[in-house]
């Protein structure tokens, strides 16, 4: 090997292998690294590798660890003295030690990479071998301290398995040949592509799923419902792919594997075609640079160098351009692709570039003009990486050795990489291919080449070990099976691309949203809710019809505290009590409080609070507790407590052995009056907060609190300073959950209940009541049995005794008409809408034997057709029949001109050829004409 060459070699060697141990890896991957780098030593560059431990010494000084010290010692030792017959033994012990805690499967893939490599190198295999007995033997020493079925010992006894089994068949096959015309230059780019296998899913993939909706979205479609998701720049790039591989096991990393792949084949082809002397070694480089984190990204990096490779052939125009084009229609997943392309074709016959450039934006019409007028998908980020920001000097110096565009070319956008500015990740594949074709070349750029290859792979030593592959939470699949039939959800969670339905990332659309994720992972139904995107209720006959009111359970009070009967059983002096005009409680120095006690009760609660805040400041807090008296102290709370805090996040906190953090509850006023019902139910052992009324909206809750529910002893307020309110009432009462629909009531209570309905409007006429268990009904106080006859109705009663009731019918007949307030109508009212996704909108089919109210549900910029003409109200009725309404996204009709222009594109570059032989032709005649004309 050339002296200059080995130096480098070594030199790139001493960097990765020093720079290891600051990259955070385990004590095995960074032993690994070195035991590699020993190996790669001891096979080419044995004179050479004294040097190896001197790069560990910066950390050994800084850590004051001599492990890795010693170690790289022995193993330098090791291969200066047994050169390649160590060579096989040390790559095996590393291997070992990576693969150390994975599974089975990635193990069985490292032997078989290492035996692949070794034997087509023809190194001694017995060293792996070797590898097994040593492994055997450490494995011994640790069973002595450690026991047998040590989790270290398993690990070990493992690689000792594998290092033996792979060894020996690597012995039989060590005399084998590859046929001459094996295909031994696309092998070197496989084991990187196969290590990306294993590094589990990147963040940005993880909506690559078949369960995601925007997954499945059709990518012609610049719009999902309610949200802008363009995906047509992918329609011949990531998009089929994805979908391709995300059928298969591993599919995220096999798509990784393969661009990772594609990358390095189609670098090695353009380096070789632009006459670089070192294009094996470049290409690697360019290979292990690859971007695999981000999706889009990774694909036009693979795809850059087979349009800079196309660009420098000589061919046919029609043929070459047209290839141009098509390459550059599948690299634009990246959007920023044709940029990059037409960048790095300043590398190349400068006198074609304009005329590629105008091939690649043609080609790519179809997705640049609706971009440009809608706006683009967002990208990814690239950070930044101090070793890319030092070899910016590097490059500086080919300033005398270059052309000025190239050296331009390549700094420029390697400084706008690096400087952190929007869209820097454009810059990425244009500055790792601009620097290392640069540096290509002989005398000083031989050494201009090591330092870049130098610090380019100390960027992918990073990039490899700051990467985290993602684990999507179980969180996520239970949120998707609570809402797979919803029509529109708030996601205020993580992870929203994963939505197997439409989501909203901001409640715009209030009254369309069915469920709500909040932040904490819980899935709410929206109280507000009536369709999306439109809302269909039935016009119901003239002789029928619904009566509308308030239902209200009725409650066994325990506690009741006013102006005329207020007293406490705990209380902190710092608080003032004045029961003049209400109950006024005032908080005058730091945070107080005040405590009652409440009786036992089986099974429910209901806390009442009403009244109105005089002065609100802090975060008051009411709380149910255990083991309250006079001396607890409520900064910190020093007692069990679930506290629901009075505040516009709704928090709910357990204090009990230290604070947990649970669901939030629903905005609590902050100013005026307030009337709060918070509703407590015994589940199993434990208190479960069921809901909410704030100022007469229920909202339905399912918290576990984990409070044991015979430890809600007291009921209190902690009011910080300044907080001051009146309260006309503060009640605790034991409740009955009451199951109230429009076709039936059900409740079971342990003892007599009732339940009252009050009309908006009085009702008339004869009354009808069905139940499954024993009830009596008293209407404005007085008993009805059933068929009996009442007017101005204002008040309906339902009594029952112990035991399970199911109402499913109440109604009133009166002149041949029936106002139903619980029951079946006796005639059908379902009706069938259907929903279809439509490029650029969506259409709902809608069926009904009865006519429908429809009520549209306004989105900003959205149009709507009612059975294909426009439609711009909101309300309109549906005759019986089949409807269809459709949704109209905005810009989807910029997608055929453009689709128009792109093809235009290529046929222009197919006959391109004949267009200019004609023109050629016109112009020679027009030449014989006017010669003819002169004489």
């Amino acid at each position: 090997m050339d002296r200059t060459i080995s130096y480098l070699v070594a030199i790139i060697i001493d960097v990765v292998v020093g720079s290891s141990p600051f990259l955070g890896l385990s004590t095995y991957e960074t032993l690994a690294i070195i035991l590699l780098g020993s190996a790669i030593y001891s096979l080419i560059l044995t004179d050479l590798s004294i040097s190896l431990p001197a790069s560990l010494v910066p950390f050994t000084l800084l850590s004051h660890s001599y492990f890795f010290l010693a170690i790289s010692s022995l193993s330098v030792a090791l291969s200066f003295y047994l050169r390649d017959k160590a060579t096989a033994f040390l790559l095996a012990l590393g291997v070992s030690l990576l693969v150390f805690d994975l599974n089975a499967g990635y193990q069985v893939l490292g032997f078989i990479i290492l035996v692949g490599v070794l034997a087509y190198l023809k190194v001694d295999l017995r060293g792996i071998v070797a590898n097994g007995i040593f492994l055997l033997l450490v494995a011994s020493a640790v069973a002595i301290g450690q026991g047998i079925d040590s989790a270290t010992v398993n690990a070990l006894s493992d690689g000792a398995y594998y290092s033996l089994f792979f060894g020996v068949l690597g012995l039989v096959i060590e005399n084998s040949r590859l046929p001459r015309r094996f295909p031994r230059i696309p092998l070197l780019f496989v084991p990187y592509a196969l290590v990306t296998l294993g590094l589990g899913i990147p963040p940005e993939y993880y909506w690559w799923s078949e369960s995601s909706f925007v997954f499945r979205a059709n990518p012609l479609s610049l719009w999902v419902p309610v949200i802008y998701f363009p995906q047509v720049n992918q329609i011949l790039g990531s998009w089929p792919l994805a979908h391709l591989f995300v059928h298969l096991p591993l599919g995220v990393n096999v798509y990784m594997a393969l661009l990772t792949y594609i990358s390095g084949v189609g670098s090695y082809l353009m380096f070789k075609k632009l006459g670089v002397r070192q294009a094996t070694l470049f290409s690697l480089v360019y290979q292990v640079l690859s971007p695999f984190p981000h999706p889009y990204l990774l694909l036009g990096y693979a795809i850059l160098p087979f349009t800079v490779y196309l660009m420098s052939l000589n061919a046919r125009k029609s043929v070459k351009y047209s290839a141009i084009m098509l390459t550059s229609v599948v690299g634009s997943s990246f959007p920023l692709f044709p940029v990059s392309a037409i960048v790095m074709g300043a590398f190349l016959r400068r006198k074609e570039l304009p005329w590629i450039g105008v091939a690649i934006v043609g080609a790519n019409a179809f997705w640049i003009i609706p971009y440009l007028v809608l706006g683009g998908p967002s990208l990814g980020e690239i950070s930044s990486s101090l070793t890319l920001a030092l070899l910016l000097p590097v490059l500086v110096v080919t300033a005398k050795l270059e052309d000025k565009v190239k050296v331009l070319t390549a700094l420029v956008s390697l400084a706008y990489l690096v400087s952190g500015l929007p869209y820097s990740e454009l810059a990425y594949p244009v500055a790792i291919m601009s620097s290392l074709l640069l540096v290509s070349g002989e005398g000083v750029k031989k050494v201009l080449a090591g330092v870049t290859i130098s610090l380019l792979l100390v960027t992918a030593v990073f990039q490899v070990g700051s990467y985290h592959p993602l684990t999507i939470p179980p969180t996520i699949q239970k949120i998707s099976k609570e809402v797979e039939n919803a029509t529109l959800v708030w996601w205020n969670y993580s992870y929203p691309l994963l939505s197997p339905v439409p989501f909203n990332t901001s409640p715009v659309v209030t009254q369309g949203v069915q469920y709500v994720v909040n932040s904490q992972g819980e899935v709410l139904p929206n109280p507000k809710y009536i369709g999306f995107p439109a809302f269909f209720k039935v016009i119901l006959p003239d002789n029928l019809s619904r009566a509308n009111g308030t239902w209200v359970p009725g409650v066994y009070p325990l506690l009741t505290l006013n102006s005329s009967h207020f007293l406490w059983n705990y209380k902190s002096d710092g608080l003032l009590v004045n029961v003049s005009k209400g109950v006024l409680i005032k908080s005058e120095i730091g945070v107080q409080f005040i405590a009652w006690r409440i009786p036992n009760n089986e099974s429910s609660l209901l806390v009442s609070l009403n009244g109105s805040w005089i002065s609100y400041f802090g975060n008051p807090i009411l709380f149910l507790g255990y083991n309250v008296s006079n001396q607890s102290s409520v900064t910190p709370i020093n007692f069990t407590a679930l506290t629901l805090w009075l505040t516009n996040n709704g928090q709910v906190l357990l204090y009990s052995k230290g604070v947990h953090k649970l669901p939030s509850g629903y905005p609590i006023p902050t100013s005026g009056q307030f009337s709060l019902n918070f509703y407590l139910e015994k589940q199993g052992n434990f208190t479960f907060l069921t809901g909410e009324t704030i100022d007469g909206e229920f909202h339905p809750l399912d918290i576990n609190t984990t409070l044991p529910w015979n430890e809600i002893g007291s009921l209190g307020l902690i009011l910080p300073l300044k907080n001051e309110l009146n309260f006309t009432q503060i009640q605790v009462s034991s409740f009955v959950p009451v199951n109230i629909t429009q076709n039936w009531i059900y409740w079971n209570s342990s003892k007599q209940f009732q339940v009252a309905f009050y009309p908006s409007t009085a009702l008339n006429g004869t009354v009808y009541y069905k139940s499954s268990g024993s009830i009596s009904v008293e209407i404005n106080g007085v008993r009805a049995e059933n068929g009996s006859s009442f007017t101005k109705v204002s008040n309906i009663t339902l009594i029952s005794g112990p035991g399970p009731v199911n109402v499913s019918a109440l109604y009133f007949t009166y002149n041949k008409s029936a106002t139903y307030v619980v029951g079946a109508l006796p005639i059908n009212t379902t009706y069938q809408v259907k929903t279809k996704q439509l490029i650029g909108g969506e259409e709902l089919i809608v069926s009904s034997h009865l006519p429908l109210n429809m009520t549209i549900i306004p989105i900003k910029g959205i149009g709507y057709k009612v059975d294909g003409s426009p439609f711009k109200g909101l309300i309109t009725e549906l005759s019986p029949g089949t409807h269809v309404i459709q949704l109209v996204y905005p810009g989807e009709v910029f997608l055929i001109p453009s689709l128009y222009v792109s093809i235009l594109s290529f046929v222009i570059a197919l006959l391109s050829e004949r267009v200019g032989e004609g023109l050629n032709e016109i112009r020679r005649f027009v030449g014989i004409i006017l010669d003819k004309i002169e004489s």
